[in-house]
């Protein structure tokens, strides 16, 4: 690969302009729900169903909550803006107030645009981000709900 003289800093608000589905991934370790926030989620493939989420090299939830047998996927919806900061914030108060749902090990946020129950199946290191390649073993559609997304270094419903 060639090394290239664009700026990180440069990058970062160019791809700010690309909308992308907030997420949380979250699993029960210990029997206590357990959350990010990822706002790189990618389909990866129908055949076999996988998706796959970009965590942060130095994310301090994703070591433990790869250790749960299923981890569930929920798209966010525009009714939970404001429940994100919580969600990624300090670890003994992500679920205070928040409606969630278990299947398994997977926890899954009510009133999501969509949720995936899935199971970790590989971990693809690229740059400062690792890909956690996950096979879907449920999921399910909510389109009455409005999607969230981060566009422009903000979060904000999707435009129907």
């Amino acid at each position: 690969m060639m090394p290239t003289t664009f700026s990180p800093i440069a990058l970062r608000p160019v791809l700010a302009q690309a909308p992308t589905p907030i997420t949380a991934v979250a699993g029960l370790v210990d029997a206590q729900p357990t959350s990010m926030i990822v706002a790189s989620f990618i389909g990866l493939s129908l055949d076999p169903p996988l998706v796959g989420v970009s965590i942060q090299d130095t994310s301090t939830t994703w070591p433990r909550l790869r250790e749960a047998g299923s981890i569930g996927i929920s798209a966010l919806a525009a009714e939970h803006a404001g429940i994100i900061r919580q969600l990624a914030g300090p670890a003994d108060k992500r679920f205070d107030g928040v409606s969630w749902t278990a299947d398994g090990t997977a926890v899954l946020i009510d009133g999501s645009t969509a949720t995936f129950t899935t199971r970790l199946v590989e971990e693809i290191t690229t740059g400062d981000h690792t890909l956690a390649v996950l096979e879907v073993l449920d999921a399910a559609s909510y389109a009455e709900q409005t999607p969230l997304v981060f566009h422009n270094s903000e979060f904000r419903p999707a435009f129907r």
